[in-house]
C-alpha cells in the first residue's frame, strides 16, 4: 500500500523523536533525567518529577514530588512519592513537560529567594510568610545535603579508582 503519515503511538517513538532536544534542553537548564520503560524521571535542584506515558491515552502525564531533593542521584527518586500534577494537561510532547518543569521550578525558586520581601501585615500574610520561611529552610537544608552527598560521591569514586 501507499505511504502513510503515521504519528508515533508508543513511548519509544515519541522519545526518539525528541531525544536530542530533550538532552540539550536538560543540559542547558540544569535538569537530570533518566528514562526507564514508560517513565522519564526528571530531577532539578528544587524538585523531582516523573513523566509517564499512558498508552491507552497515547499521551504523557506529569507527576511531582513535594520535597526538595537532598541528593542529585536520580536513582534515589524512582520509588519516591509523587502526586499527579493536575494543572498540566496530558500531551504528546515530552518537551512540553520539560519546559513546564523548568518554569515551575524557576517560579518556586524565585518564591524561596524572595521570602523576606513578602508582606506580613495581615494574619493571612503572616501565616503565608511563616509557611514560606519553612520552605526556605527546607530548601537551604536540602542544598547543604546535596553538596555533602556530592562530595561523598566524589570520595567514593576516588577510593574506587585508587583501590
Amino acid at each position: 500500500m501507499g505511504t502513510s503519515n503515521h504519528t508515533p503511538n508508543n513511548m519509544q517513538q515519541y522519545y526518539d523523536t525528541e531525544r536530542l532536544t530533550i538532552s540539550s534542553y536538560a543540559e542547558a537548564n540544569g535538569l537530570v533525567y533518566k528514562r526507564i520503560d514508560n517513565d522519564i524521571y526528571v530531577l532539578s535542584d528544587i524538585a523531582y518529577w516523573r513523566i509517564t506515558y499512558l498508552k491507552e491515552w497515547d499521551s504523557f502525564v506529569l507527576y511531582h514530588g513535594n520535597t526538595v531533593p537532598t541528593d542529585l542521584n536520580i536513582s534515589r527518586y524512582m520509588e519516591a512519592d509523587y502526586h499527579y500534577q493536575k494543572d498540566v494537561k496530558p500531551t504528546n510532547s515530552i518537551m512540553n513537560m520539560m519546559v513546564y518543569i523548568k518554569r515551575h521550578d524557576d517560579f518556586r525558586a524565585d518564591e524561596i529567594r524572595n521570602v523576606e520581601a513578602m508582606s506580613r501585615r495581615t494574619k493571612k500574610e503572616k501565616a503565608k510568610y511563616a509557611k514560606m520561611k519553612q520552605k526556605q529552610q527546607a530548601y537551604n537544608n536540602a542544598k547543604v545535603l546535596q553538596l555533602i552527598n556530592a562530595i561523598g560521591s566524589l570520595n567514593d569514586n576516588i577510593i574506587a579508582v585508587g583501590a
